[in-house]
C-alpha cells in the first residue's frame, strides 16, 4: 500500500497550507540612511536583477572532553558570511555605477579624486552605523511576504565590468558586494 504522506493530494495540501512556493524573482531592495555624499534615491526601490543574500552560520568550539573522538562541538556565536552580492543592469546614464562610486568615495576618497583626502576617520558613525538595506521578498501580486533587514551596510567591492562582443544584444551588468553586521527577518 502506498504511503499516504507521498500522495499528490498531501503534497498539494502542504503547499496550499503554506500559500504556495516563493518565487526567486519577486523581491526589491531599498537603502535607508545613506551617507551624506551619496545621492538621495527616489522613493522607489532599486531593481537588481540578481541578489545573493542571507548566508548565516554558527561558530562553535570543541570542549575537548576526554573520550573517544574529538569531543562535543559547542555553539558560541553567530556569524553572517559572504555579504550580499547585488547585480544591477547598467542603464545608459550609468546611474547605478555613479551611485555606488559616490558611496565608495564617501568611505575612502584617496587616490586621484579631486578632494584627495586619504581616510575619513569619522566614517563609521556617519557612513555605516545607521545605514540599512531592506530586501523585500514579494508574493506574485507584489505584496510583502517577508523582509530581510540588513544593519550597518556598506559596499566593499565591485566586480569587474564584463564587456563581451561574442553575444549580441546583451546588456552590461554591475555587481557590488555589500557587507553588513547582521540581518533580521521582519
Amino acid at each position: 500500500m502506498a504511503n499516504p504522506q507521498n500522495s499528490i493530494f498531501e503534497i498539494k495540501n502542504f503547499f496550499g497550507r503554506h500559500l504556495g512556493l516563493q518565487r526567486d524573482n519577486r523581491y526589491s531592495i531599498i537603502f535607508e540612511n545613506l551617507p551624506p555624499e551619496v545621492p538621495v534615491l527616489p522613493e522607489q526601490d532599486l531593481y537588481s536583477i540578481t541578489s545573493a543574500a542571507g548566508a548565516r552560520g554558527i561558530d562553535a568550539i570543541a570542549d575537548n572532553l576526554a573520550g573517544y573522538g574529538p569531543g562535543r562541538i559547542v555553539p558560541r556565536s553567530q556569524k553572517f558570511v559572504g555579504g550580499v552580492l547585488l547585480t544591477f543592469p547598467i542603464t545608459n546614464d550609468n546611474f547605478i555605477v555613479d551611485f555606488f562610486n559616490k558611496w565608495f568615495n564617501s568611505i575612502y576618497s584617496g587616490g586621484r579624486n579631486a578632494n584627495n583626502k586619504p581616510y575619513l576617520v569619522q566614517y563609521y558613525d556617519t557612513h555605516v552605523y545607521n545605514v540599512k538595506m531592506r530586501l523585500k521578498i514579494l508574493d506574485p501580486n507584489g505584496n510583502i511576504n517577508k523582509t530581510l533587514l540588513f544593519h550597518e551596510v556598506f559596499p566593499v567591492e565591485c566586480m569587474p565590468f564584463e564587456f563581451n562582443m561574442a553575444q549580441a544584444n546583451e546588456y552590461l551588468k554591475y555587481q557590488v558586494l555589500m557587507n553588513y553586521r547582521e540581518f533580521t527577518l521582519i
